[in-house]
């Protein structure tokens, strides 16, 4: 069974995600961020200081960047991700396959994997990047105090510091709770024994040692970022609170922090896919009273569902019970220290969603478990299969889209000469590094770590330099922001100049500084000189040569 158990889990993984290995145009945003500098080196295109390269390096954990140089050796830039995040869907499919065989039985089991496969929740693991270890990570941890296996914990625990820090900080008030269950339940001689240093060593040495190792590369890594010339310490909570960089709309907006009751009611619910959108799509009208009643529902299922576990077997219900808690005080503790432990609903993201998965596969076993065998118990068997196989395809490929809009530009970037450098609006670079080889002034996803102050400073000069640039109505300003930045290439986007664009092409700050310059300059120097002189690559797209313009500064569209 467990053979099966491990061959459908790479199945259903291949049927959800496979696809994308043959569509290289079919990414994750994030690998602007997280892969891009795999392609830095002597050869690579890129410019020797390009900042961006040498900070998403450095912002990657230990292990995870091993990863990462290991299949880098034997896969291009673009499957490295891809293939990592299947091998953690399928990894993670499976261990939650056998997490529901130890709080139930095989049949929970495969309702286990199969709530799982048809979640949004994997979507996370898509893209291959730090937080696709995530799941596997707590999925490990659960199944080995289930099982009681203190080295498979310690393991677990240490590879979540050298993979993904934040799953660490997580599962090590998890595991202290469950330690204080048993001292209470006496499984291990009471509180006498507890206090007795010489037997808690002999009993935790591999979860101490993993403990301590593990919080060793986790502040190593903290102090080498706070160092390092282009990311530097955290920004402070003051700065947080005052800068609308961190405010809704901003590009991290953590301020004000979403309360404990609002965040566990979504992560508690990881079906939008296949339950909300379907029905909120055919009842519009009752959307509000919709959600309510689906994450009532979500938070009685679990409720119901540690009511089950706790009565088949009281530590198993507290080990989850304690993911539970540790999820809310790492949450809480992450509202007071922010930043310090970064965005504090990660730590819901990678714990309340596996226990929901988990709560609504018992709360259905439980149920078929009380229906007579026969007919009628098998009937409902077929009806979840079906319902599950058909809502399975609206989450097929999630996580990845498709960047093929701009081919036509990045195939004439991919031809401009190496170690040059491109500005273009934010979100058109984002891909640019990956596909094309080459170093861009700014893009969205390298604007993300501006939690970070000399990270800040530099995306924020950046961006004011580009908006500031690309909707003056002087050419001055233009080749100044070319010359002193030795841009070689612009890239210019109608779409970008029409009044009335949607919030979401920028952030705050800058979007509302956008539309002001828009008012004041309808049609900026720019955009005049690219329509007349600039080569159209695609459809309202321009591409720039900027020597004319830096070595002709009297030159007019």
């Amino acid at each position: 069974m467990t053979r099966l158990a491990f061959a459908a889990s790479c199945v259903l993984s291949l049927a959800l995600q496979g696809h994308t290995l043959l569509r290289p145009m079919l990414l994750t945003d994030d690998i602007a961020q997280h892969h891009v500098w795999l392609d830095a080196g002597p050869a690579g295109g890129f410019r020797g200081d390009d900042p961006w390269l040498d900070s998403a390096k450095a912002i990657q954990p230990y292990m995870t960047a091993m990863v990462f140089q290991a299949l880098h050796l034997v896969l291009p830039t673009l499957l490295v991700g891809k293939v990592l995040a299947l091998a953690m869907h399928a990894l993670t499919g499976f261990l939650i396959f056998q997490i529901g065989r130890w709080l139930g039985g095989i049949r929970l089991g495969w309702l286990v994997m199969a709530f799982f496969f048809v979640s949004d929740a994997w979507i996370g693991i898509s893209g291959g990047f730090a937080r696709s270890f995530a799941w596997p990570l707590v999925s490990g941890f659960l199944l080995s105090v289930l099982a009681e296996r203190r080295g498979w914990t310690a393991i677990c625990m240490f590879l979540a510091a050298a993979l993904y820090p934040i799953v660490f900080v997580l599962l090590c008030p998890a595991y202290g709770l469950l330690w204080l269950y048993e001292q209470m339940a006496g499984k291990v001689g009471g509180w006498r024994e507890a206090l007795h240093v010489s037997a808690q060593l002999r009993q935790q040495w591999p979860v101490m040692v993993a403990v301590a190792a593990g919080a060793i590369l986790v502040l190593l890594k903290s102090h080498e970022l706070a160092l390092h010339p282009w990311v530097g310490p955290q920004v402070t909570l003051a700065e947080i609170q005052r800068d609308p960089l961190y405010h809704q709309g901003g590009r991290v907006p953590v301020w004000p922090p979403a309360s404990l009751g609002d965040s566990m009611t979504w992560f508690l619910m990881p079906w939008d896919k296949i339950l909300l959108e379907p029905v909120l799509r055919h009842a519009a009208s009752l959307g509000s009273t919709l959600l309510v009643m689906f994450h009532v529902v979500a938070g009685i299922l679990l409720l119901v569902a540690l009511g089950i576990v706790f009565r088949r077997c009281r530590r198993h219900g507290f080990v989850l019970l304690a993911l539970m808690l540790s999820a809310v005080i790492t949450f809480e503790i992450a509202v007071v220290l922010l930043p310090r432990l970064y965005e504090p609903s990660r730590y819901l993201t990678w714990s309340l969603p596996v226990l929901a998965v988990l709560s609504v596969a018992v709360v259905l076993d439980a149920a078929f478990g009380l229906v007579t065998p026969g007919r009628v118990r098998q009937a409902g068997i077929v009806f979840v299969v079906l319902a599950i196989a058909t809502r399975s395809t609206s989450i097929r490929g999630k996580g990845a889209e498709d960047v093929s809009e701009y081919s036509a530009l990045y195939f004439e970037l991919a031809r401009t000469g190496g170690e040059e450098l491109i500005a273009c609006f934010p979100r058109t670079a984002d891909f640019v590094p990956v596909l094309c080889h080459r170093s861009v002034y700014i893009s969205n996803e390298c604007s993300h770590g501006v939690l970070f102050t000399r990270y800040r400073k530099l995306v924020m000069e950046r961006h004011a330099a580009l908006v500031r640039a690309f909707y003056s109505s002087r050419q001055d300003d233009v080749r100044a922001f070319c010359a002193d930045n030795d841009i070689s290439w612009l890239v210019v986007e109608e779409k970008y100049y029409r009044q009335g664009m949607p919030s979401d092409v920028y952030f705050v700050p800058f979007v509302d500084h956008l539309r002001e310059l828009l008012k004041q300059t309808p049609e900026p120097w720019l955009l005049s000189y690219a329509r007349k002189l600039g080569k159209e690559v695609q459809p309202g797209v321009y591409l720039l040569n900027t020597a004319p313009i830096i070595d002709n500064p009297d030159r007019q569209p």
